[in-house]
């Protein structure tokens, strides 16, 4: 009963009962691009994380100095998540939006 507005971050108001706000004199808006850099920029860093298998590598050195070996073994089993460069790759845009 207090509620003057429902703003939606993002493009789309799916996800809101806007008929129904509407009938209680609620508005209803979004904000188309707000964060599309954002979202650009978190699109890049999930393709480098996954190229590079950074989270896997961050999660085996977690492992290894939960064991006291970290300090022993980084050099060693760097090797292990090399990854592939994205340069020269394709890239599939799934959804848009």
């Amino acid at each position: 009963k207090t509620c003057r507005a429902i703003a939606r971050c993002g493009a789309g108001t799916n996800n809101i009962p806007v008929d129904r706000m509407s009938e209680l004199g609620i508005p209803v808006f979004n904000t188309p691009g707000a964060n599309a850099n954002a979202v650009k920029e978190l699109a890049i860093c999930g393709m480098l994380l996954g190229s590079r298998r950074v989270i896997d590598g961050i999660n085996h050195m977690s492992d290894l100095g939960k064991q006291g070996l970290a300090k022993e073994r980084v050099e060693k089993d760097k090797a292990l998540f090399g990854g592939r460069e994205l340069a020269g790759k394709t890239l599939a845009v799934i959804g848009l939006g």
